[in-house]
Protein backbone atom coordinates (compact mmCIF):
# COMPACT_ATOMS: atom_id res chain seq x y z
CA UNK A 1 0.00 0.00 0.00
CA UNK A 2 1.68 3.59 -0.95
CA UNK A 3 2.16 6.43 1.50
CA UNK A 4 -0.56 8.23 0.01
CA UNK A 5 -3.53 5.27 0.81
CA UNK A 6 -1.71 5.31 4.32
CA UNK A 7 -2.40 9.21 4.93
CA UNK A 8 -5.14 9.53 6.94
CA UNK A 9 -7.98 11.79 4.60
CA UNK A 10 -8.43 15.49 6.13
CA UNK A 11 -11.86 16.29 7.64
CA UNK A 12 -13.73 18.12 5.60
CA UNK A 13 -15.20 21.28 6.40
CA UNK A 14 -18.59 19.78 6.61
CA UNK A 15 -17.41 17.28 8.67
CA UNK A 16 -16.17 20.20 10.89
CA UNK A 17 -19.37 22.18 11.40
CA UNK A 18 -21.58 18.78 11.51
CA UNK A 19 -19.27 18.03 14.85
CA UNK A 20 -19.69 21.98 16.11
CA UNK A 21 -23.70 21.05 15.56
CA UNK A 22 -23.39 17.66 17.39
CA UNK A 23 -21.34 19.81 20.09
CA UNK A 24 -23.69 21.91 20.72
CA UNK A 25 -26.74 20.01 20.79
CA UNK A 26 -24.81 17.55 23.30
CA UNK A 27 -24.01 20.38 25.57
CA UNK A 28 -27.72 21.55 25.22
CA UNK A 29 -28.78 18.27 25.98
CA UNK A 30 -26.43 18.42 29.13
CA UNK A 31 -27.87 21.58 30.90
CA UNK A 32 -31.25 20.30 30.63
CA UNK A 33 -30.46 17.16 31.72
CA UNK A 34 -28.99 18.47 34.53
CA UNK A 35 -31.20 21.27 35.41
CA UNK A 36 -34.85 19.30 34.68
CA UNK A 37 -33.59 15.47 34.84
CA UNK A 38 -33.30 13.37 32.21
CA UNK A 39 -37.08 12.33 31.68
CA UNK A 40 -38.76 15.75 31.99
CA UNK A 41 -36.77 16.90 29.50
CA UNK A 42 -38.24 16.57 25.73
CA UNK A 43 -36.16 16.76 22.35
CA UNK A 44 -38.73 19.35 21.64
CA UNK A 45 -36.49 20.91 24.49
CA UNK A 46 -33.60 20.09 23.07
CA UNK A 47 -34.35 21.15 19.86
CA UNK A 48 -35.69 24.75 21.08
CA UNK A 49 -32.68 25.08 23.36
CA UNK A 50 -30.20 24.96 20.42
CA UNK A 51 -32.85 27.22 17.83
CA UNK A 52 -33.11 24.50 15.58
CA UNK A 53 -35.78 22.20 14.27
CA UNK A 54 -36.79 18.39 15.66
CA UNK A 55 -35.34 16.85 12.70
CA UNK A 56 -32.52 18.83 13.01
CA UNK A 57 -31.66 17.13 16.38
CA UNK A 58 -32.58 13.87 15.22
CA UNK A 59 -30.39 13.95 12.29
CA UNK A 60 -27.01 14.26 14.72
CA UNK A 61 -28.89 11.80 17.93
CA UNK A 62 -31.50 9.10 16.90
CA UNK A 63 -33.04 9.44 20.32
CA UNK A 64 -32.83 10.70 23.86
CA UNK A 65 -31.22 7.36 25.33
CA UNK A 66 -28.17 8.14 22.36
CA UNK A 67 -27.62 11.66 24.09
CA UNK A 68 -27.65 10.21 27.01
CA UNK A 69 -25.14 7.30 26.79
CA UNK A 70 -22.50 10.10 25.09
CA UNK A 71 -22.73 11.51 28.15
CA UNK A 72 -22.37 8.58 30.35
CA UNK A 73 -19.22 7.06 27.63
CA UNK A 74 -17.56 10.41 27.47
CA UNK A 75 -17.55 11.00 31.30
CA UNK A 76 -15.80 7.50 31.90
CA UNK A 77 -13.93 7.90 28.73
CA UNK A 78 -12.19 11.12 30.48
CA UNK A 79 -11.64 9.03 33.95
CA UNK A 80 -10.40 6.26 31.70
CA UNK A 81 -7.77 7.77 30.12
CA UNK A 82 -6.40 9.07 33.12
CA UNK A 83 -5.65 6.02 34.60
CA UNK A 84 -4.50 4.51 31.55
CA UNK A 85 -2.33 8.08 31.16
CA UNK A 86 -0.41 7.73 34.89
CA UNK A 87 -0.02 3.64 35.00
CA UNK A 88 1.77 4.46 31.72
CA UNK A 89 4.28 7.00 33.47
CA UNK A 90 5.99 4.04 35.75
CA UNK A 91 5.80 6.55 38.69
CA UNK A 92 6.67 5.56 42.17
CA UNK A 93 3.31 4.83 43.46
CA UNK A 94 2.99 7.90 45.74
CA UNK A 95 3.40 10.36 43.00
CA UNK A 96 1.22 7.85 40.46
CA UNK A 97 -1.74 7.97 42.99
CA UNK A 98 -1.38 11.82 44.08
CA UNK A 99 -1.31 12.41 39.89
CA UNK A 100 -4.10 10.47 39.21
CA UNK A 101 -6.31 11.98 41.84
CA UNK A 102 -5.57 15.56 40.86
CA UNK A 103 -6.44 14.80 37.10
CA UNK A 104 -9.49 12.97 37.84
CA UNK A 105 -10.76 15.19 40.20
CA UNK A 106 -9.88 18.17 37.67
CA UNK A 107 -12.00 16.25 35.26
CA UNK A 108 -14.62 16.26 37.87
CA UNK A 109 -14.69 19.66 38.20
CA UNK A 110 -14.54 20.41 35.10
CA UNK A 111 -17.20 18.27 33.68
CA UNK A 112 -19.45 18.20 36.91
CA UNK A 113 -22.51 18.53 34.89
CA UNK A 114 -21.79 15.37 32.91
CA UNK A 115 -20.65 13.57 35.91
CA UNK A 116 -23.41 14.47 38.01
CA UNK A 117 -26.31 13.28 35.12
CA UNK A 118 -24.03 10.02 34.78
CA UNK A 119 -24.64 9.17 38.47
CA UNK A 120 -28.02 10.31 38.70
CA UNK A 121 -29.05 8.69 35.48
CA UNK A 122 -27.40 5.33 34.73
CA UNK A 123 -30.25 3.15 35.51
CA UNK A 124 -31.78 5.19 32.49
CA UNK A 125 -28.78 4.03 29.98
CA UNK A 126 -29.40 1.17 27.27
CA UNK A 127 -28.44 -2.26 28.06
CA UNK A 128 -25.73 -2.84 26.26
CA UNK A 129 -23.99 1.11 27.44
CA UNK A 130 -24.55 0.14 30.80
CA UNK A 131 -22.42 -2.90 29.93
CA UNK A 132 -19.71 -1.05 28.24
CA UNK A 133 -19.44 1.77 31.01
CA UNK A 134 -19.28 -1.09 33.34
CA UNK A 135 -16.75 -2.41 31.48
CA UNK A 136 -14.91 0.60 31.81
CA UNK A 137 -15.10 0.90 35.36
CA UNK A 138 -13.83 -2.19 36.01
CA UNK A 139 -10.87 -0.94 34.15
CA UNK A 140 -10.71 2.07 36.26
CA UNK A 141 -10.32 -0.28 39.34
CA UNK A 142 -7.83 -2.17 38.14
CA UNK A 143 -5.42 0.54 37.50
CA UNK A 144 -6.13 2.51 40.65
CA UNK A 145 -5.65 -1.20 42.56
CA UNK A 146 -2.62 -1.58 40.21
CA UNK A 147 -1.20 1.64 42.30
CA UNK A 148 -2.54 0.76 45.56
CA UNK A 149 -1.20 -2.28 45.77
CA UNK A 150 2.32 -1.31 44.45
CA UNK A 151 2.70 1.43 47.04
CA UNK A 152 1.38 -1.30 49.73
CA UNK A 153 4.42 -3.69 48.47
CA UNK A 154 6.68 -0.54 48.97
CA UNK A 155 5.71 0.26 52.17
CA UNK A 156 4.77 3.72 51.30
CA UNK A 157 0.81 2.55 51.85
CA UNK A 158 -1.21 1.00 54.48
CA UNK A 159 -4.47 0.19 54.30
CA UNK A 160 -6.78 -3.15 55.46
CA UNK A 161 -8.31 -4.37 51.77
CA UNK A 162 -7.58 -3.63 48.81
CA UNK A 163 -11.13 -3.30 47.26
CA UNK A 164 -12.30 -1.04 49.68
CA UNK A 165 -8.78 1.08 49.72
CA UNK A 166 -9.88 1.53 45.67
CA UNK A 167 -13.76 2.20 46.17
CA UNK A 168 -12.92 4.56 48.62
CA UNK A 169 -10.45 6.16 46.50
CA UNK A 170 -12.74 6.69 43.60
CA UNK A 171 -15.61 7.38 45.52
CA UNK A 172 -14.02 10.69 47.42
CA UNK A 173 -13.33 11.90 43.96
CA UNK A 174 -16.24 10.98 41.84
CA UNK A 175 -18.63 12.16 43.87
CA UNK A 176 -17.27 15.64 44.12
CA UNK A 177 -20.31 16.38 41.68
CA UNK A 178 -22.59 16.22 44.72
CA UNK A 179 -21.41 19.40 46.76
CA UNK A 180 -19.49 21.58 44.01
CA UNK A 181 -21.20 24.11 42.35
CA UNK A 182 -19.97 27.72 40.71
CA UNK A 183 -18.78 30.06 41.80
CA UNK A 184 -17.03 28.09 44.03
CA UNK A 185 -15.09 30.16 47.39
CA UNK A 186 -12.39 27.45 46.60
CA UNK A 187 -10.43 27.54 42.96
CA UNK A 188 -10.24 24.49 41.12
CA UNK A 189 -6.09 23.66 41.63
CA UNK A 190 -7.34 24.42 45.94
CA UNK A 191 -9.84 21.80 45.51
CA UNK A 192 -7.50 19.34 43.38
CA UNK A 193 -4.95 19.88 46.13
CA UNK A 194 -7.12 19.44 49.14
CA UNK A 195 -8.22 16.04 47.40
CA UNK A 196 -5.00 14.66 46.58
CA UNK A 197 -4.18 15.01 50.64
CA UNK A 198 -7.58 13.67 51.69
CA UNK A 199 -6.61 10.49 49.47
CA UNK A 200 -3.42 10.43 50.48
CA UNK A 201 -4.21 10.26 53.97
CA UNK A 202 -6.94 7.94 53.41
CA UNK A 203 -4.36 5.37 52.61
CA UNK A 204 -2.42 5.56 55.00
CA UNK A 205 0.30 7.77 53.07
CA UNK A 206 2.57 10.35 54.84
CA UNK A 207 2.03 13.94 53.04
CA UNK A 208 4.90 15.65 52.06
CA UNK A 209 5.00 19.03 54.13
Amino acid sequence: MSKAQNTPKPASVWDEVSELKRQKILQSAVDLFYARGYLPTTMDDIAESVGATKPFVYYHFKNKAELLSEIARRTLREWLGVTTWVIEQSLPPTEALSLATHQFTLIVLDMHKFVSIYFREQLNLPTEVAEEIARMRREIDTQVRAILSEGKKAGVFEFDDLAVASQVVTGMVSFIFAWYREPSRLSKDQICDQMVSHVLRSVGAVTAS
